[in-house]
């Protein structure tokens, strides 16, 4: 209990949040019905179940596998970027950049790679990823959850960004030299029959609430039975200080939707489908996409444009996406030269080469 508190009161992101969320309450008010429950439930009862996956080791032995088969530099971006981005799909950006990025540290041991780079891409192609499918990011659940989506509806708005994104993750992959790399350890990996089975229910169970079929309340009991059969040690792994996050975003936006000239400002500034367009990228740019979904769906009808631009607007600036905060966080936990600017200034203006790129790709999408 005490090393969980720890580390939530350690999470910047949680105690710069909770700031803003006490300074919002000076400014508005905040009604309980601003905190979305069921998408808090769902968040949860994905990170825990993510946490199992984790904790087992399943996400790595899968990765470091595929990658063992690599021959060259530029099949190894290509694959790391693959994973990136259809692991985004089903595990969430978040968690992409977690297993992902402590596996590029390790082939860079043995291969000397574009670490900064690459590493950029990954986060670029985990945030395009995860807007593919309901679960892979915190916006798209809040998103399904406010304006109760279809299942076939969202996958109408985000498969044809999804496949321009693949697109471009293939021709980016072509950038990349074809200088030979040597063979990368994989370590030997079992688990129980037993823990198998249930973990894959637990899954399945897991996504049903995610996607409004079951009370979201049953998958997260099915998450939390699961961890205490499996591993009880995941109640300490889970990353509380992201659900709490979520939780000051939801007071954050409630607080400020309600400030009179805010109020006003937003009504008259999104008129049409562009200005919620450009509207939701300058917005996830000052406060991440996730907090401009939850403002800005209080002013809008219109998802196409408002899902776009939030998407989009993840990249751009560190704080457009809490995946691109994980992103420098994992590259400083694992390089210890100083060189936290340069990632900053590299990671930056890649970023916003993709914003440009994209940008013009969503005017095309809004409809």
């Amino acid at each position: 209990m005490a090393t969980t508190l720890k580390r939530i009161f350690s999470d910047k992101t949680f105690l710069f949040t909770f700031a803003l969320a006490l300074l919002s309450l000076i400014f508005g008010t905040v009604r309980a019905s601003d905190i979305d429950l069921k998408t808090i439930l769902a968040l949860l009862s994905l990170i825990i179940l993510i946490s199992i996956f984790e904790i087992l080791g399943i996400l790595k032995y899968f990765a470091a596998f595929i990658i063992d088969k690599c021959q060259n530099l530029r099949q190894v971006a290509l694959v790391v970027l693959l994973l990136s981005f259809f692991g985004s799909m089903f595990f969430t950006n978040d968690v992409a950049i977690l297993t992902l990025v402590p596996i590029v540290f390790n082939i860079d041991r043995k291969v000397k790679l574009p670490k900064i780079v690459l590493i950029s891409l990954m986060t670029i192609y985990a945030n395009l990823g995860s807007a593919i499918t309901p679960i892979g990011n915190p916006q798209n659940l809040y998103l399904v959850s406010y304006y109760h989506l279809k299942l076939l509806e969202f996958f109408k708005l985000s498969l044809p960004l999804g496949l321009v994104s693949l697109l471009t993750l293939f021709l980016c992959a072509l950038l990349f030299s074809r200088r030979a790399v040597s063979q990368i350890e994989n370590k030997t990996f079992s688990i129980k029959k037993r823990d198998l089975y249930l973990l894959g229910f637990t899954t399945l169970i897991v996504l049903l609430g995610v996607l409004a079929l079951i009370p979201v309340w049953i998958s997260l009991i099915a998450s939390l039975v699961c961890a205490y059969l499996i591993e009880k040690k995941v109640y300490q792994e889970v990353d509380y200080g992201i659900i709490l996050t979520f939780i000051n975003f939801f007071i954050i936006v409630g607080a400020l939707g309600r400030i009179p000239l805010i109020h006003d400002w937003l009504h008259q500034l999104m008129n049409n489908n562009l200005s919620i367009f450009f509207t939701s990228i300058l917005s996830s740019q000052i406060i991440s996409n996730v907090p401009a979904a939850v403002l800005l769906s209080k002013f809008t009808g219109q998802l196409s444009p408002l899902y776009l631009g939030v998407t989009i607007g993840g990249l751009g600036t560190l704080v457009a996406s809490l995946a691109n905060l994980l992103a420098l966080r994992q590259y400083q936990l694992n390089v210890k030269d100083q060189s936290s600017l340069k990632f900053f200034g590299l990671f930056t203006f890649i970023n916003f080469l993709y914003l440009l790129v994209f940008i013009g790709i969503g005017i095309l999408f809004i409809r």
